[in-house]
């Protein structure tokens, strides 16, 4: 990236200082402000700049690679990637209808990783453990999802979240859990499968996307390596973005991000 900025008004990359970060062009003597053309307010990044870090970032390349590429330093990009990270995640649909999937899992890395002191403290395998609990919904019609960091798989925590998402009258498929078999009582179509019992599909009726949907989630988050907890969201926020979006092209997804950002404000 260039680190002479040019003037908007002829094009000419040699410019003195005012005031209030304001600038005159040597050329035209036109006054003018570089941080009218930024995107994201506290970023001295225009829309081209964002534009060539947006499409690093999509093409799941480190900070380090981010950096690299669009000629930053790596505190810029780190910014850049959180903020790219922190729109994504907001970015996520608000209701679902038809037929629906519904489970949660844990994430929190292999327990042979974790450091000898939590080690010691032992822990167990399914419900009850001390991983970070992730709740999700998936519309088989729409071919998105939605996932939510929750601190339980307990019934009052997860039918709010089915009642606030999936509009009622819809089906919900889900497995064994307990938690999910008041569903009818709230107007919803609930079919189970037991996994405990051997039993994965019946007919129509499975998780069977939700349960991919979480394979490819640990894949990816494996890829990343050690997250903390308080980040997590940020993480999981951006591959629940990548999946609902997969079919968008490169430039679109750009362009989508963009746009985003630009809810942001620029100074």
């Amino acid at each position: 990236m260039p680190k002479l900025l040019k003037c908007p008004k002829c094009g000419y990359s040699r410019s003195w200082v005012l005031r209030r970060d304001h600038r005159r062009c040597k050329s035209c003597r036109a006054e003018w402000s570089p941080c009218t053309r930024f995107l994201v307010r506290g970023m001295r990044l225009n829309r081209d700049h964002w534009k060539t870090i947006i499409g690093a970032f999509l093409d799941l390349e480190t900070i380090r690679a981010v950096a690299d590429r669009c000629h930053v330093s790596f505190v810029t990009a780190h910014s850049a990637v959180t903020i790219i990270r922190s729109v994504m995640t907001n970015d996520a649909p608000t209701s679902f209808t038809g037929i629906c999937e519904a489970d949660e899992t844990y994430i929190g890395g292999a327990w042979k990783n974790k450091a000898i002191h939590i080690r010691r403290q032992g822990s167990k395998r399914g419900r009850g453990t001390n991983k970070q609990c992730v709740f999700g919904i998936v519309c088989r019609a729409a071919q998105q999802a939605r996932v939510w960091l929750v601190p339980n798989a307990q019934r009052r925590t997860l039918i709010p979240i089915i009642r606030s998402q999936v509009k009622v009258g819809s089906s919900v498929f889900t497995d064994g859990h307990k938690a999910y078999r008041i569903l009818p009582k709230y107007g919803y179509v609930h079919e189970w499968v037991d996994h405990d019992a051997g039993e994965f599909v019946r007919g129509d009726v499975h998780t069977q996307t939700m349960d991919g949907f979480w394979g490819l989630l640990k894949t990816h988050l494996d890829s990343i390596g050690g997250i903390k907890r308080k980040n997590a969201s940020y993480f999981v926020g951006e591959y629940l973005w990548r999946y609902n979006f997969r079919h968008l092209t490169r430039g679109e997804k750009i362009n989508r991000i963009i746009d985003l950002l630009a809810r942001i404000g620029g100074r």
